[in-house]
């Protein structure tokens, strides 16, 4: 089944120790990137919420952002710094005489300000295993990885079906130049049997049949198209094969259709005609479509 590489995924869990949020969002990439946003708590997991993404998508590049609260049974230890709350009172007084003021601030007021200052009171939280939330949190990373997954296998299942109709216009249109092909040599000799014989009326000459013949031969040697439709119309049949393979196929068929375009615009070069080449030129415009498409498939 096609998957696209855009999509989107929520999941969530919360007791009442634990809550967390996660949203996944993936866009186009050559490659597979995954970036993780997260609380500082849960970084011990990083690594392990990056495996379990690549798990389950193959190509593109993933943005998650995970909020979480926990309630931490640990006792947390409160520090004061008193050298650093006497520097800032010291230095409060230097502010006042600097201004030339009495300085005069209420205890309980100067103890506020100052436990207010930065670093002077700082909190050491209790000890954290990670591992305890891990089940909890990977609930809702899978819960959010399911809904991303099926957004783009919906997506993909669209372009699926956009594929099949420009296949299908392609055969369409390279079936036109197939049947065109012989009438553009029986249409070159009628040309060239025509001037030659105005030629040789004017001069009163003959040519032998057999050398009309032999340049037609060259001719029709030379514009032949049929090799490139032959592979033109493989390569549509491997195409439709690789789209209903069950794994990312995206890179097997941005080669493929290089592979398309190459035919096309040999049978333009090679076929010296008006006709095919308006029709070759509708060939490309579906594989253009089609290259579109493809960069957007995991």
């Amino acid at each position: 089944m096609l998957k696209s590489m855009t999509g989107f995924g929520r999941g969530e869990y919360e007791d009442e120790k634990f809550s967390a949020t996660i949203e996944m969002k993936t866009v186009n990439h050559r490659y597979n990137e995954v970036a993780v946003r997260l609380p500082r708590f849960l970084n011990p997991l990083e690594d392990r919420i990056r495996k379990t993404i690549l798990r389950s998508i193959n190509r593109g590049r993933i943005d998650v952002f995970i909020t979480a609260d926990y309630v931490n049974d640990g006792l947390g230890t409160i520090k004061v710094d008193k050298a650093l709350a006497a520097a800032y009172h010291n230095a409060l007084q230097e502010v006042a005489e600097a201004a030339g003021l009495e300085y005069k601030m209420a205890e309980q007021a100067e103890v506020l300000y100052l436990a207010r200052c930065p670093d002077v009171i700082s909190v050491k939280e209790g000890f954290f295993d990670v591992e305890t939330i891990w089940p909890q949190l990977e609930q809702a990373l899978q819960q959010a990885i399911g809904h991303l997954v099926a957004m783009r296998e919906t997506e993909g299942g669209n372009i699926y079906g956009d594929f099949i109709k420009r296949a299908a216009l392609i055969e369409e249109k390279l079936l036109k130049i197939e049947e065109r092909s012989p009438q553009v040599v029986e249409e070159y000799q009628e040309r060239l049997s025509e001037r030659i014989n105005d030629l040789l009326e004017k001069y009163n000459q003959s040519v032998e049949p057999e050398r009309l013949l032999q340049e037609v031969a060259i001719f029709a040697d030379r514009t032949s198209i049929t090799e490139e439709i032959v592979r033109l119309k493989s390569h549509i049949k491997q195409f439709r094969g690789i789209i209903n393979l069950d794994q990312p196929v995206g890179r097997k068929l941005d080669f493929l259709v290089q592979e398309f375009n190459r035919e096309a615009n040999t049978i333009a070069s090679k076929a010296n005609d008006y006709t095919i080449a308006q029709l070759v030129v509708d060939i490309k415009a579906e594989i253009e479509k089609i290259r579109e498409q493809i960069q957007n498939i995991e």
